[in-house]
């Protein structure tokens, strides 16, 4: 998987490029193909079968959450045009500073424009491949990993959809971190990606997610909660600490 940072930085990399070089898909799919993470074999169709990709079978699905209207976008995702026409024409790269990188046609190139309603977009969604920066995660950055695969023996198999009976596409070895983009629909299996950067489907059965951070219980007298500090390890599992605790930075 794409972290934002280098999906928003491959994309300026390439404003000013002609129109008649790189249209609007075609500089989606050039991020994917050449940014650290991505797959340089990637490929998908026009920007109406991108936006229609959410509700096709998991081997073709590209977008894995979408939803009308730009509110609450985030760096990372796709910001589509068109929505709900019947005819989603155009798309482009949300980015941190609230704008979004396009091949426009009017305009003739690439170009980094404002990102609302009243340029015309009106439809947001997640690529499978390119990251979504997280608000609360320190640093602005993404914050990778919610889940710890625990396996006894061998490894757990990465597949192109949820079944066992869908491609092994990777493998994850006992204690791999894992980031679990959604559920598959209850069935017991997950889409997520590894650091490593494959995304494909999980069973959850092998899958065990991190620990919120503990807030500290209540005595049974009603008196005052004990001192806790919440810490975060840097392979994302949280470990809470009671008592008066000084932390040292090194």
């Amino acid at each position: 998987m794409i972290k934002t940072s280098e999906a928003i930085r491959a994309a300026r990399a390439l404003i000013g490029t002609p129109y008649s070089e790189l249209d609007c898909i075609n500089l989606i799919k050039k991020v994917i193909r050449t940014a650290p993470g991505g797959d340089k074999r990637y490929t998908t169709a026009g920007t109406n079968e991108l936006w229609n990709s959410f509700d096709s079978v998991p081997k073709y699905r590209h977008l894995i959450w979408r939803q009308t209207g730009i509110s609450g976008a985030k760096p990372g995702m796709l910001a589509f045009m068109g929505v709900g026409t019947g005819d989603v024409d155009h798309t482009g790269l949300v980015t941190e500073r609230g704008t979004v990188i396009h091949s426009s046609k009017s305009r003739g190139c690439v170009v980094e424009t404002e990102l609302t309603e009243k340029n015309g977009w009106n439809g947001l969604g997640v690529h499978r491949m390119i990251a979504v920066q997280d608000d609360n995660a320190e640093g602005g950055e993404t914050m990778f990993g919610n889940a710890t695969v625990n396996i006894t023996s061998g490894y757990l198999n990465i597949r192109e959809g949820a079944s066992t009976r869908s491609k092994i596409i990777a493998k994850a070895e006992n204690g791999a971190r894992v980031n679990i983009i959604r559920e598959a629909g209850g069935t017991g299996w997950v889409f997520g990606a590894l650091e490593s950067g494959e995304a494909g489907y999980m069973s959850s059965e092998y899958l065990v997610e991190d620990a919120p951070p503990e807030s500290g219980d209540q005595g049974e007298t009603g008196g005052e909660a004990p001192n806790t500090t919440t810490l975060r390890r840097n392979d994302g599992v949280y470990i809470t600490l009671a008592g008066k605790w000084t932390i040292a930075e090194d």
